[in-house]
């Protein structure tokens, strides 16, 4: 089924299509990032596509990948061991982001994939089209720093604002150490059934949640 889509893409949008590799019926679309738009409002929206559901939106860091410098050198799988990166070049382009999309009621599905330079990691956004997308292209974000242009709010949904570096890329250290912040003070907190932060029977104002500013009156 996911070769009949491809086809499909290829009389419809030819220009869009870069190439269509696949395994063993894994069939995959890599589009031109200035069509990128287009082309998913296409697979949603048609009829004979019906791919209304956004499952997932990947990324990938193939940083040294064709050299095969992640292997058991590596601290950690996610890590590039500081020897490759300085003796072998990397692959480029180095990342890639997957859009992998389904049909309910048609019962097939497709895979979408961009390619990005190191130097260029900015993306149309696709909010506009599934819902779903902004937490993903979020986490994108957060992990390997892509920049979905459009976002209504591309801030972290992972790591804390003032984090530093993209944890999922290959270069990011394993043991590298975070700046220490300031402890927040929260104005005010939305309580659901169940113990407060500090366990069942603490008052909420001996816990570590807005000492300052939580009324005792209206939490304990």
């Amino acid at each position: 089924m996911a070769q009949s889509l491809i086809d499909l893409l290829r009389e419809t949008h030819p220009d869009a299509i870069v190439s269509t590799p696949g395994h063993r019926g894994d069939e995959v679309v890599v589009v031109r990032r200035e069509q990128l738009v287009d082309v998913c409002r296409f697979l949603k929206e048609d009829p004979r596509t019906d791919l209304k559901l956004l499952a997932q939106i990947a990324g990938v860091d193939l940083l040294t990948y064709a050299t095969e410098a992640t292997g058991g050198g590596a601290l950690a799988s996610i890590e590039v061991p500081a020897y490759d990166l300085e003796r072998k070049r990397p692959v480029e382009p180095r990342y890639q982001v997957a859009y992998n999309l389904g049909s309910v009621v048609k019962k097939h599905r497709l895979r979408l994939r961009l390619e990005l330079r190191s130097d260029d990691m900015k993306i149309p956004t696709v909010t506009g089209i599934w819902r779903t997308a902004d937490w993903w292209e979020r986490y994108i974000y957060d992990m390997f720093g892509v920049e979905f242009v459009g976002h209504p709010n591309l801030t972290r949904i992972m790591m804390y604002p003032e984090f530093q570096g993209f944890p999922l890329r290959k270069d990011y250290p394993v043991r590298k150490r975070q700046p220490l912040v300031p402890e927040l003070d929260f104005p005010d907190l939305v309580r659901g059934p169940g113990p407060g932060p500090g366990g069942a029977g603490v008052p909420m104002s001996q816990t570590h949640v807005g000492r300052a500013n939580v009324d005792p009156d209206a939490y304990d």
